[in-house]
């Protein structure tokens, strides 16, 4: 299966909720309209661009794949 490159060039907010990429750009609303979702089985390359890009790392540190 062919994997995902996401590009962010923009400031932005990232985290993990329900095994999905939670996007949201900076200065928006909470609602949810504002926030757009990728699954995380779809992602195979993250660039963040931007010093201005947050990551919460405790919400990708739970969805990293562990091998028996």
């Amino acid at each position: 299966m062919i994997k995902r490159t996401i590009y962010f060039g923009n400031p932005a907010y990232l985290s993990v909720k329900n095994k999905q990429l939670c996007i949201r750009k900076e200065g928006g609303d909470a609602e949810i309209n504002n926030i757009h979702t990728i699954p995380i089985e779809d992602i195979g390359i993250v660039v963040a661009d931007r010093p201005q890009i947050t990551f919460y790392a405790f919400s990708f540190h739970r969805c990293r794949k562990t091998t028996p």
